[in-house]
């Protein structure tokens, strides 16, 4: 166990819905080092990956020195107190794999749930981060988060059908579906949305629920009747699996498409993920946030900081704003006042 004075500091997305973090990966790493290193580590919450060297969360500080991807950080945390000690050579090259399965394949379910379904991003993920942001990045970053997933997700075959809204279902309550179906349908016949396009986005839904039976399916299968994947106590893979499907569980989705296949057909890896929370839920997790100043110099293109071109076009937009709207407010009273 790590006796220093130098503090840990874990750089993450900020937490909602009761999770310390937003990011499957960060959740993930807060997790970890509860579990390894328990009070010994202070989470910085931020959503300026500027702060972190490769542009990208979570990244660990330990004195001088900076581990800047999630490999890098487990890594060296098992330098201090190693989880998977326990495990042989042969379960630690498996354990390799279903670490990469997991953070792609069930990454994929969740990073679809936050960005790829309207109703989810407009009711839960956008108002969950947007005020974490400082005027005026608020009105332009969390979009853009949302469009550096979308590649990824396509490619995948989990993000939305082009220029057909997602049904926003509630699965509570069976009248309260049957409304919104009749809902839906009229607003279809209103904007002449054809049968077709309908049927196409309800095709949609159930090639993303088989895709996700897929994956799911393999980490069941995995797990079996045991109590962790591979050994009597967690290991690296319990915790990035936990870390992705508490994403998956807990959050309150408008469309609970996956959270509603995850409660119902899996629920050896709900019991998986509730038994890892439930270790580190009720610990200490000393938590500060990297603020930015709001002003109007903020509003200042800084080249060194961004070349995308859109970006500095949209900074200058806004100071023009800003500029155009006071002198028209100091005209006016100016007038008044004569």
């Amino acid at each position: 166990m790590m006796a220093s004075s130098t503090p840990l500091e874990l750089f993450v997305w900020p937490g909602a819905w009761g999770l310390p973090s937003i990011d499957p990966l960060c959740l993930s790493a807060i997790i970890y080092l509860q579990l390894a290193l328990p009070g010994q580590f202070t989470v910085i919450e931020s959503v300026n990956p500027d702060v972190s060297p490769t542009g990208q969360f979570p990244f660990l500080k330990h004195g001088g020195r900076t581990f800047a991807s999630f490999s890098a950080i487990l890594e060296y945390i098992s330098t201090l107190q190693n989880l998977d000690a326990s495990l042989d050579t042969l379960q630690k090259s498996q354990q390799t794999a279903w670490l990469a399965s997991a953070e792609s394949d069930i990454g994929n379910l969740v990073s679809h749930m936050l960005f790829a379904i309207d109703a989810n991003w407009n009711k839960l993920t956008h108002p969950a981060i947007v005020y974490d942001f400082p005027f005026p990045a608020r009105y332009y970053s969390p979009q853009r988060i949302r469009e550096s997933w979308k590649p990824r997700l396509e490619s995948s075959g989990f993000w939305a059908l082009p220029d057909i809204e997602q049904e926003d279902t509630d699965s509570k309550h069976s009248d309260d579906r049957k409304q919104k179906s009749k809902e839906l349908k009229a607003q279809d016949r209103l904007w002449g949305v054809k049968p077709k396009d309908r049927f196409l986005r309800v095709f949609e839904r159930e090639k993303i629920t088989e895709r996700a039976k897929s994956i799911l399916d393999i980490f069941t299968r995995l797990l079996g009747d045991s109590t962790f994947f591979q050994s009597e106590q967690p290991s690296t893979l319990d915790v990035v699996v936990a870390g992705h499907i508490l994403l998956l569980l807990i959050p309150p989705y408008p469309d609970p498409l996956l959270q509603d296949l995850l409660k119902k057909a899996y629920p050896s890896l709900v019991s998986h993920a509730e038994r890892i929370h439930g270790q580190v839920k009720d610990a200490s997790l000393p938590t500060s946030r990297i603020t930015k100043r709001e002003s109007v110099w903020s509003l200042l293109p800084n080249i060194s900081d961004t070349d995308d071109a859109w970006l500095i076009r949209l900074r200058w937009a806004y100071l023009g704003l800003t500029i155009g709207g006071f002198a028209a407010y100091a005209t006016s009273t100016f007038i008044r006042r004569r």
